[in-house]
């Protein structure tokens, strides 16, 4: 019996596979479909998921085949009313966002997948699921119109915003669909327009938003605005809405997708039921606006293969780990939901003084880089946190002081170069699922009977079964005996908030679980026999 079953091979599916491999999960990926589709659909992949892509070992592809975004502009006309550079703001080793089709992003991961021993089994369909205790039992229907049944520790859907797997366990999808008909083109564009640039343009007609898909190829999207137009859209109907709302001298030609389709916002309540779990477009839908719906649903598959892997190896209570699946994530989705549907709304203002009063917001908040970061850190993914989760401790033990300082527990650390040896290295390198890990820091002028103190936690740890990877980083050039990674002018202890003794536990998804300033070992122990039991 496999651990898991991923109901949907693509990009969330293909993600939650690879986690369960970086987490020693045993699992089946299904996929009714006898192909993958070989649409571009969605196009972006912003910081946070690019950090979760590092951490299943795929991110160097994304960056070597798809194009570095430049920024983002929004328009009317040739009027430019707001402009955000890649990168703007965004603490990341991937600052900027990169633009590739779905079809080469499934592509990168099945490869990845395949290369790592796995595979996907195309024209398998899920019928049915009977909860029986701890297990689930399955039908599986082939291609061949035969059926095998199965059984499983649990069961993703991740199949989509028609998820079968939802229906089959009757979740409600609670929400509705705009009125609004859009069309879509990928086509090839001739005239002058920022190549890696994500462009928006507003206009009295209705809004244009133009993406590029690969060199040379970009992706037209807009509402309809021809009266009575029903039916797939042609390249002259495509045409006409970038002369009427576009900057002017674009012509396209040669397109290799055209579509039409309504936005619709969606969300189920809860994305567990029993031992299935929902993820990606089966748990929620929202507008393209933003370009935030693959990306959440694949942060959702890295979220919960660390949670399984977890119970698996017999650690946690099942009901709180599963539980905190949808605790952390829902709200998560719900932001996202709120917010590309603002972002979508914003372009669908039609009374001329709405739209004047809009565009002069927008062009007095292009004036604040306070504003523009807060943009660029809400796209990037990079201030999602957990810090009313279970599965994450309170602050009490950080030094009242110092809790502005470095980063707090259910929120994601930012990276920080230290060295072993001579030799420079990414913090973000030392932190390895399936593991937590356990960053132990000096403090900023260290005395040595603080390694006494280290090393107390430390020992904690150890005891663990192996399940905490411990990192030990020394401010200074002079570390004590052992393996310490140095920090010569205290760079990672003033970006961890670390003045004196102090330790961090992050979470196999790279967020922070708990902090100790000063480091107690009491504390680690404490949180550790209280949130992740041994029920082995």
């Amino acid at each position: 019996m496999s651990d898991v079953l991923i109901v949907g091979a693509g990009p969330v599916g293909l993600t939650m596979a690879l986690a369960c491999q970086k987490q020693g999960l045993s699992f089946r990926l299904i996929d009714k479909l006898a192909a993958p589709s070989g649409l571009s659909k969605a196009l972006g992949v912003w910081s946070a998921a690019l950090e979760m892509l590092d951490g299943l070992g795929v991110a160097d592809a994304f960056l070597t085949r798809g194009i570095h975004g430049e920024g983002m502009r929004i328009s009317r006309g040739k009027r430019v009313l707001i402009e955000l550079p890649a990168g703007f703001g965004v603490n990341s080793p991937f600052p900027e966002m990169i633009l590739l089709p779905q079809c080469e992003t499934e592509n990168i991961l099945s490869e990845a997948l395949a290369a790592r021993g796995g595979r996907i089994e195309r024209g398998v369909e899920c019928l049915t699921l009977r909860q029986d205790g701890a297990d689930v039992e399955t039908q599986l229907r082939h291609l061949d119109g035969g059926c095998e049944e199965a059984k499983f520790r649990w069961v993703v859907g991740c199949d989509g915003a028609h998820s079968a797997v939802r229906h089959l366990v009757g979740a409600e999808f609670e929400g509705n669909a705009m009125p609004e008909e859009y069309v879509l083109c990928d086509a090839h564009i001739e005239g002058e327009i920022a190549g890696g640039t994500l462009h928006l343009f507003w206009s009295s007609d209705g809004m244009l938003a133009l993406f590029p898909v690969v060199r040379g190829v970009w992706r037209v999207l807009g509402t309809r605005a021809a009266a009575g137009k029903t039916g797939e859209p042609d390249l002259a109907e495509i045409q006409s809405l970038v002369d009427v709302r576009g900057p002017g001298g674009l012509s396209l030609h040669d397109p290799t997708w055209l579509s039409t389709f309504h936005i619709s916002e969606r969300k189920a309540r809860s994305f567990r039921f029993g031992n299935v779990l929902l993820a990606g477009d089966a748990a929620h839908i929202h507008s393209p606006a933003g370009g935030q719906g693959m990306n959440t649903g694949m942060q959702d598959a890295f979220n919960l293969a660390w949670k399984l892997s977890l119970l698996s190896r017999g650690y946690g209570n099942a009901e709180a780990i599963l539980d905190s699946y949808t605790a952390e994530r829902s709200p998560v989705a719900a932001r996202v939901l709120a917010e590309s549907g603002r972002l979508i709304r914003s372009n669908l203002h039609g009374h001329p003084i709405a739209q004047l009063f809009r565009d002069n917001v927008v062009r007095l908040a292009s004036r604040s880089n306070k504003f523009k970061k807060a943009m660029a850190r809400m796209l990037s993914g990079l201030d999602i946190h957990y810090s009313k989760s279970v599965l994450v401790a309170g602050d009490e033990a950080w030094e009242e002081d110092w809790r502005p300082h470095g980063f707090a527990p259910g929120w994601r650390p930012r990276d920080a170069m230290v060295y072993r040896g001579n030799e420079p290295i990414s913090l973000f390198g030392e932190w390895k699922p399936p593991l937590f890990t356990l960053l132990l820091f000096s403090g900023r002028r260290p005395i040595y009977r603080d390694v006494d103190r280290l090393a107390a936690v430390a020992l904690i740890a150890g005891g663990w079964s192996g399940q905490i990877r411990i990192v030990r980083v020394w401010s200074g050039d002079s570390p004590p005996p052992g393996e310490w990674l140095v920090d010569p002018d205290s760079t990672a202890h003033r970006a961890f908030g670390a003045e004196g003794s102090a330790f961090y536990l992050i979470r196999p998804d790279r967020y922070v679980a708990l902090r100790s300033q000063p480091a107690e070992a009491g504390v680690l122990q404490s949180w550790l026999e209280a949130t992740l039991p041994s029920v082995g």
